[in-house]
C-alpha cells in the first residue's frame, strides 16, 4: 500500500492554503511585532541543550517510527487508548495559549499520565481580561508556569464566561503547572525563541514545543520532526482548528515556513 503524503506547508504551498474553516488560510492570534519598538535582538540559546547533529536525524526518526513513539502515534492513543481530538480555539485569537495547552497535554501523555482535556480559554481569558486578543507563546507559557491550566470539567471548552473563573477552578489548574521548560528568560515574552535545530533536538527526545510563526500570524504545537523527503526535514504540528484541518488536525511545516519566530519547549509538568 502506498504511503499517503502528509498535509504539507512549505514556501511553495503556503500561499495557496485555504480550507472551509479558515478560507484565508491564516490565523490572527499572533500579535504583529512592531520592529521599530521591539527590534530584533541576538538570541542567546539555553546552554544546556545539546544539539543532535542533522546527520543523526534520519536514523532517530526511523527509530521513533519503529517504536511507535512518534507524535502521530501518541495522538492516536493518548485519550485512554483512543484518539485525541484536536483542540478548537473557536475562531478566536487565542492560538498562543492553545499551542502551550497542547504541549502540556502531549507531554502528560508521553509521561503516561491520565488523559485530561484542558481548557486553553481559561488562561487566555485571564491574561486578556476576557477580551479576544492575540499574544505570543512565551506569554502563555509564563502564565502556565505560574498558574497552570483549568481542566474542561471546570471551564468548558471555548467558553469566555466569567462564571468559570472560580477559586475551585484555579486550585485544580495547579495540577497542570509546567515545572521545567527550555526558555530564554532573559528575553521578553515576545522575543523568546529556539532555533530550528533546537526544536528538532527537543522533538527527537520527546519534548514538545509551542511555536510561533509571524508569516502565518499563528501559534501551534510541534509534536515531531519528520523527514518529508530524503534529507528534507519538517515539523509535524498539532493545530487548534479542529480535526477538520489538515490531516486529522495535523500538518507538516517545511523550509522557511518551519523556522519559528517564537518557541518554548515544555519538558516536565506536575506528576511527570
Amino acid at each position: 500500500m502506498a504511503k499517503s503524503k502528509p498535509f504539507l506547508i512549505d514556501d511553495e504551498t503556503a500561499p495557496h492554503i485555504t480550507d472551509a474553516l479558515n478560507p484565508e488560510g491564516f490565523g490572527h492570534g499572533l500579535v504583529p511585532r512592531d520592529y521599530s519598538v521591539h527590534p530584533v535582538e541576538m538570541f542567546a540559546p539555553p546552554s544546556e541543550i545539546k544539539i543532535i547533529p542533522q546527520t543523526e536525524w534520519s536514523a532517530r526518526i526511523k527509530e521513533r517510527q519503529e517504536l511507535k513513539a512518534t507524535g502521530r502515534d501518541l495522538k492516536k492513543r493518548m485519550n485512554d487508548g483512543k484518539k485525541h481530538v484536536s483542540l478548537d480555539q473557536n475562531g478566536q485569537g487565542y492560538c498562543w495559549f492553545y499551542s502551550n495547552t497542547h504541549t502540556v497535554m502531549y507531554q502528560r501523555a508521553a509521561a503516561g499520565q491520565p488523559y485530561v482535556r484542558l481548557s486553553a480559554h481559561s488562561g487566555a481569558c485571564k491574561i486578556k481580561n476576557f477580551r479576544d486578543q492575540g499574544g505570543w507563546c512565551g506569554l502563555g507559557a509564563k502564565f502556565i508556569r505560574e498558574n497552570g491550566i483549568v481542566p474542561t470539567s471546570l471551564w468548558p471548552e471555548k467558553s469566555m464566561s466569567r462564571s468559570h473563573d472560580t477559586p475551585e477552578a484555579w486550585a485544580a489548574a495547579k495540577q497542570y503547572v509546567v515545572t521545567e521548560d527550555w526558555v530564554d528568560l532573559t528575553r521578553s515574552v515576545y522575543d523568546q525563541t529556539l532555533t530550528f535545530e533546537m526544536v528538532a533536538t527537543c522533538l527527537l527526545t520527546g519534548v514538545f514545543c509551542a511555536v510561533d510563526f509571524n508569516w502565518w500570524a499563528h501559534s501551534v504545537c510541534a509534536i515531531d520532526l519528520v523527514e518529508v523527503e530524503p534529507g528534507s526535514f519538517g515539523l509535524l504540528i498539532q493545530n487548534s482548528w479542529t480535526d477538520n484541518w489538515g490531516e486529522d488536525g495535523l500538518g507538516v511545516l517545511r523550509g522557511g515556513r518551519a523556522i519559528p519566530d517564537g518557541a518554548i519547549a515544555t519538558r516536565v509538568t506536575i506528576g511527570d
